[in-house]
């Protein structure tokens, strides 16, 4: 690994994910919004991990990506670690954005089914845009995140 930070990281993949979602919502191209939203989510769901990377780091966890595992772990040392409470009750909630965040990218990059998935009147396969909200929603609740775990540990 080179020489930047896990935090340097972390602000690299959110603001790869902003700017494919300015470009997403200033084409006009169907199929261009929808490869740039799936490039964002993908971004995002990389930040989550190096959010992750950073908390295990911050408190000399496993190094696992896995938000249970750490939560367990970090019970099991006896260390309260806020960001991974909220992490588990977001993903724990399936109309929280941190859950809808996880199932977009397994949907455009598992390759798995979606509720919503249809065949678009243009022929393109998938759930379509929705202009880029839902995926700014994602950024907007991660940087926050982002910015409250890294204020909560600069406390200490």
């Amino acid at each position: 690994m080179s020489g930047a930070s896990l935090a340097s990281v972390t602000n690299q993949k959110l603001d790869t994910a902003r700017r494919f979602i300015k470009q997403s919502q200033d084409t006009d191209e169907v199929w261009l919004k929808v490869g740039l939203e799936s490039s964002a989510i993908f971004q995002l769901r990389s930040a989550l991990n190096g959010l992750l990377k950073e908390v295990t780091a911050a408190y000399s966890l496993s190094g696992s990506l896995d938000v249970a595992k750490l939560l367990a772990e970090s019970e099991n040392k006896q260390i309260v670690v806020p960001v991974l409470a909220e992490l588990a009750d977001l993903l724990a909630h399936s109309n929280s954005w941190c859950y809808q965040l996880d199932l977009a990218y397994l949907v455009q990059f598992e390759c798995r089914a979606s509720i919503s998935s249809a065949v678009q009147s243009d022929n393109l396969i998938g759930r379509g845009s929705d202009a880029g909200a839902s995926v700014s929603l994602y950024l907007a609740k991660l940087v926050e995140l982002v910015l409250r775990f890294r204020e909560e540990s600069s406390e200490y």
